[in-house]
């Protein structure tokens, strides 16, 4: 299914171009060793530590508990991380940074203002407030910075290491540690019993960088796909905060919405962006199947059949990151502006997207799922 977007202009020329150098592969040396759990405050006292992160919250039916006392339980709404003060002074923390990858993972999330941690106490942040979420497939690194951008604590943890019902934390013995042997203490401390549903927590924004502000006129080729013949050849579109208010063709008089704001000679077509709402984003780079056959009763037999699963084999990982530039490309000169289905589980793919990705923040939201 196919829905209308935003406008987006199309140099198909431009758009190869520049895919020519992101559909080069890469070749990478990994270096394989053991899990290491990291930190970078060790709880040295004189700032706010990161004193414990839940990762992996167990579901109603194995016994999970309502941390933060939404109604809801489970790793949508409970995964949580602790923040406390070890010093002898309040600390303000408003405006500060949370983050779990730089320049990757969840959107970072800024304190809310005012949000102070008084001497010796905890305050915990909930992803059902951060939308901030701890990856158990690929691990993660948690970040608190100040407001001027200096880390001040940093903690990490190993892909498919958390264990359900059991957090990361501080240690009796100072360290950095999963907690095989403690339950989660949300708004206290780790070796003390939890203080209950009615803790500190807090609240954290995400940036609004995805949002579209000002307005501007796009000149162009103008295909309206209203029939199959609709084009305006030398066209405008007034476009004012992401939405677009008027398009016209040069021959007609300008509306008075328009006068005085900056036009754009795009030198180009421009369409209608579709949203592509469900997709597999990878098989793009997979030629069309002939099967030969009149069809099957159900998906599971097609994908069984030896023929398919030679069809598919093009020689390259369908979710290496050049390869899905790729597709997303293919996907852009069919005219899709945002898509699903590219792979979740590799980030580079969207930090040099090509077609918005409906599961990434760029999008607006982060983490849809269908």
């Amino acid at each position: 299914m196919l829905l209308y977007s935003w406008v987006e202009v199309m140099s198909f020329y431009r758009h190869i171009m520049r895919a020519g150098s992101l559909v080069v592969p890469t070749l990478m040396i990994l270096v394989v060793s053991s899990p290491i759990i990291t930190t970078s405050a060790q709880g040295t006292g004189d700032s706010v530590i990161i004193n414990e992160i839940y990762v992996s919250p167990n579901s109603e039916e194995y016994g999970g508990i309502d941390w933060n006392g939404d109604g809801e339980i489970g790793r949508f709404s409970n995964q949580f991380l602790e923040l406390h003060n070890p010093t002898d002074s309040p600390i303000d923390i408003g405006g500060w940074w949370i983050d779990d990858l730089e320049n990757g993972g969840s959107p970072m999330c800024s304190i809310a203002w005012g949000t102070v941690i008084e001497s010796g106490a905890y305050i915990v942040f909930y992803r059902a407030q951060t939308n901030i979420e701890f990856d158990y497939w690929e691990g993660d690194t948690v970040t608190i910075s100040n407001d001027e951008g200096l880390e001040i604590d940093s903690v990490s943890y190993p892909s498919e290491d958390s264990d359900f019902g059991v957090p990361y934390g501080y240690g009796s013995d100072g360290s950095w540690a999963k907690l095989s042997d403690s339950t989660p203490t949300p708004g206290g401390a780790n070796d003390q019993e939890w203080v209950g549903v009615n803790h500190l927590m807090g609240n954290c924004y995400p940036p609004e960088d995805h949002i579209h502000r000002g307005e501007y006129i796009l000149e162009g080729r103008v295909v309206t796909m209203k029939s199959q013949t609709d084009v305006i050849d030398d066209g405008r579109i007034l476009i004012r905060d992401g939405i677009i208010e008027e398009v016209w063709s040069s021959s007609e008089p300008t509306p008075s919405s328009a006068e005085g704001v900056v036009s754009i000679p795009t030198s180009g077509t421009i369409y209608p962006g579709f949203i592509d709402p469900h997709n597999h984003a990878h098989y793009n780079i997979i030629p069309l199947w002939d099967h030969g056959t009149d069809g099957w009763q159900n998906r599971y037999q097609w994908q069984a059949d030896d023929a398919y699963r030679d069809a598919k084999d093009v020689g390259c990982s369908t979710s290496d990151s050049s390869t899905m530039r790729f597709a997303e490309l293919r996907a852009i000169a069919g005219g899709n502006t945002a898509i699903q289905g590219s792979s979740t589980s590799n980030k580079d793919t969207f930090q040099t997207m090509l077609a918005r990705n409906i599961e990434y923040y760029n999008f607006g939201k982060d983490q849809i799922h269908t």
